[in-house]
């Protein structure tokens, strides 16, 4: 890699350290614009961390609780929580913007410290220093031949018997490979419902409806499916024939993961066809990109909803200012300094094959004693969590 690229990748994310530093470190597209709570972000560090150390005991993978490192630590969200761990740790990135952040929101100053590196290479640490190196969520926004050469680094800094724990994705789904991956068994779309719903509303009007919903499936449901499958509750309504008029309308995602034989009650929002008469309200369960629960043998609910001319007592129509969009609700200077900055910093996004990593270790004097494959780079990446052994 050229220099000049390397520089240019380093300025990308000074941006996203100046502008958005929370998002540029853990892109949720709903925490996008300065919409991250601080400790709702910096606690998903905690958990992260204590997954990781939890999967590496589960597998009898053993570190010495000495000298660590976070590479590419943004702004401490991983560093913290590892730095609990050890006697000291240093947080490293290339972005000066947010290692001041890390170094602002750094509550244990005398066991963690933050540095900005700005070169392709580890070069300001020697050789044998770490006893545990980590890297999460860095490695895939850097192309290959700069990634790999940051593998050999890991294993360079690392003293002899450390252990290197990298993420890096190896390889990318199809929208198919992923609904497969990741749709509920043949026998996992069954469900009870039971509705609470007025007897009428205005036509166009609102008003929410409480659903139990009973998972009578012999699978887990799951409140968060990678790549968009969530189960949600969703309904349709229907004229007095049982024909579609209103084929989608309300949504609400399951509130927590659900055991077979669970039940759970919550909200659903419908809206009332915009013509006066009498319908059918049809509640099911999808499973969002894959399918409607109906559709696999489950029974919905139904309960018939006498939609009046408006004016009445039933239902809530929401006024037009309650209508727009978040984008719509955003303040004008926001808007106004958002549009100032130019256009916005992009996430480049790479795949190292695990070949080409296994490779790299070796060459550089480790061995790789585990690929766990994880989730870390989302729904349509093949991505592992290297744990790595610097040979003795």
């Amino acid at each position: 890699m050229d220099s000049s690229r390397f520089k240019t990748q380093a300025r990308n994310w000074e941006t996203f350290g100046r502008r958005d530093p929370l998002f540029g470190v853990l892109s949720d597209p709903a925490k996008a614009n300065g919409r991250w709570d601080v400790d709702e972000f910096f606690n998903s560090g905690r958990a992260h961390v204590a997954k990781l150390f939890r999967i590496l005991a589960e597998h009898g993978v053993t570190v010495t609780a000495g000298q660590a490192l976070d590479f590419g630590c943004g702004v401490g969200r991983l560093t913290l929580p590892i730095g609990e761990r050890f006697e000291h740790t240093v947080g490293v990135d290339v972005a000066p913007s947010m290692i001041r952040l890390a170094q602002r929101h750094n509550t244990a100053a005398s066991r963690c410290e933050f540095v900005v590196n700005t070169d392709p290479d580890l070069r300001r640490f020697q050789a044998g220093t770490f006893d545990f190196v980590h890297s999460c969520l860095v490695l895939q926004h850097i192309p290959p031949d700069v990634s790999t050469r940051y593998i050999a680094e890991f294993l360079r800094v690392a003293r002899p018997g450390g252990l290197v724990v990298f993420q890096v994705p190896a390889g990318v789904f199809t929208e198919q490979e992923i609904d497969v991956r990741h749709a509920l068994p043949p026998d996992g779309y069954r469900a009870g419902i039971e509705l609470r719903a007025p007897s009428a509303l205005d036509a166009g009007g609102r008003s929410v409806v409480m659903v139990r919903v009973t998972n009578l499936s012999t699978a887990t449901w799951l409140t968060d499916i990678p790549g968009g499958r969530h189960i949600c509750v969703a309904n349709h309504w229907l004229d007095s024939n049982g024909t579609a008029v209103v084929p989608d309308d309300g949504r609400a995602r399951l509130p927590c993961d659900l055991q077979p034989g669970e039940s759970v009650e919550l909200s659903l929002e419908v809206t009332a066809p915009d013509a006066p008469a009498g319908y059918l309200l049809d509640v099911d369960l999808v499973q969002e990109r894959i399918c409607w629960f109906a559709e696999r043998g489950s029974r919905t609910g139904r309960v018939p909803v006498d939609v009046r001319p408006p004016g009445g007592a039933h239902g809530e129509v929401l006024r037009p200012a309650e209508r727009r969009s978040p984008r719509q609700r955003e303040g004008v200077i926001a808007r106004l300094r958002r549009a100032m900055q130019g256009a916005p910093p992009v996430f480049e996004m790479h795949v190292l094959p695990r070949a080409d990593v296994e490779r790299c270790v070796v060459s550089a004097g480790g061995t790789v004693e585990h690929a766990i494959e994880d989730s870390a780079a989302g729904a349509g990446w093949l991505s592992y969590t290297y744990v790595c052994r610097k040979t003795v």
